[in-house]
């Protein structure tokens, strides 16, 4: 698979590229806009992406538009979760979902980094709390089932367990693969990272229009 060959050719990349395309591939959901949201784990051991986050990574992000907040670090790794503000904004605060958020102990004002710190809170007290599926951009039933330890069966498992509307999830579950696929195939291509995260970003549009 591309992905395994991405992955391999990291360990050969000097220290920009590296992280660069790492950030973009991991990232990449949330460039295209398929996704508001997504969480990025930097191990420091290995190939050390901490160390390399730390010199490029953080300055990568800004010039390419794309927010972060580190949610928890331990010895052996940093993980954050990358945004974009408006895409995120929007998700969280449809009515249904606030009021979900709301009944955890978020605060009823739309402030989004109010939010994030309340998750960070919640994320370093409980690890991984159910309610970071929201900011994912999971569909709500799906992730209040989880969180219930629900009866129901699991239709399919994948990016997130679903348990409802499985031909909905199926095409969200398409509409990622295929984005990153393309991401990867840029990446692998050799093209500069600005111009790998440009395509990303136009790609969904492109490939919506050639659905339709």
């Amino acid at each position: 698979m591309k992905q395994i060959e991405f992955y391999k050719s990291l360990s050969i990349m000097e220290d920009r590229e590296c992280i660069e395309k790492f950030l973009i591939y991991n990232a990449s959901l949330v460039i295209s806009g398929v996704k508001p949201s997504a969480t990025v784990t930097l191990k420091k051991g290995n190939n050390n992406l901490y160390d390399k986050w730390i010199k490029y990574g953080i300055s990568f992000l800004k010039s390419i538009n794309i927010e972060f907040v580190e949610l928890r670090e331990s010895q052996d790794a940093l993980i954050i979760l990358v945004y974009d503000k408006e895409e995120l904004e929007n998700y969280i605060f449809n009515k249904s979902n606030k009021q979900f958020l709301v009944q955890l102990g978020y605060e009823e004002e739309n402030n989004l980094e109010s939010y994030i710190n309340k998750l960070k809170e919640r994320y370093e007290k409980f690890k991984c709390p159910h309610e970071l599926g929201v900011f994912l951009g999971f569909p709500l039933e799906d992730v209040k089932d989880f969180m219930g330890c629900t009866n129901k069966k699991c239709l399919v498992c994948g990016y997130w367990m679903v348990y409802n509307n499985f031909n909905n999830a199926k095409e969200i579950f398409n509409k990622y693969d295929k984005v990153k696929e393309h991401a990867v195939n840029n990446i692998l291509s050799g093209d500069s990272t600005h111009n790998i995260a440009f395509n990303i970003r136009n790609f969904i549009k492109n490939y919506e229009k050639i659905s339709v």
